[in-house]
């Protein structure tokens, strides 16, 4: 059974994840040189809220002061990211550490072209504001950096990863809900 985080969660509904863990974990030299991408994920295999909490803290928590977990261009921390499992689409919240359910259903097919990510229990969707930052390259850095964090925090707690372009844009920022102002850069799988 894939898994199922959030199957009680209502339209537009938000649920607080646990807090996330910022303190602990392997040595960071050690996690970066078992940091790799991996398409070999179980469909069968879930990710806990907790996981889920820290690898969403890792991408883009507010650490101090406002900053972000990763830099952005000027701070404009235009990043928005997205949950996506076999039951619903949600939106990460930081600054309440929630996730907040913008689509009921499985859109899994939508944000993958290769089938092990169609079946995986998450795809994480990596969104530029086009408002808060107009330049490309800025949201692709802003979101590489993301992806990054989102590895490391993978490696270091025996997940399966892998950072993806291919997926059907217009299908998926449909079901996103996203308007023109904002633009899917990037999706990340994860697994076990």
């Amino acid at each position: 059974m894939a898994s199922i985080l959030f199957a009680t969660s209502a339209l537009g509904s938000a649920e607080v994840l646990p807090e996330p863990q910022t303190v602990g974990g392997q040595p960071l030299m050690k996690v970066m040189n078992e940091r790799k991408s991996s398409r070999d994920i179980d469909p069968q295999s879930t990710i806990s809220k907790q996981d889920l909490s820290n690898m969403l803290w890792a991408a883009w928590g507010i650490t101090h002061d406002g900053k972000r977990t990763i830099g952005t261009a000027m701070n404009r921390q235009e990043l928005e990211i997205y949950v996506i499992t076999a039951t619903e689409i949600s939106k990460y919240s930081a600054e309440d550490n929630t996730l907040t359910v913008v689509n009921k259903g499985d859109f899994r097919d939508a944000s993958a072209m290769q089938d092990f990510a169609k079946t995986a229990p998450i795809n994480i969707v990596l969104v530029g504001d086009n408002e808060k930052q107009k330049m490309a390259e800025f949201q692709h850095y802003a979101a590489g950096a993301a992806s990054q964090n989102i590895y490391l925090y993978c490696a270091q707690a025996g997940l399966k990863t892998v950072v993806r372009y291919g997926c059907d844009r217009e299908k998926l920022a449909q079901a996103m809900k996203l308007d023109d102002k904002h633009t899917i850069l990037y999706v990340q799988t994860v697994g076990k």
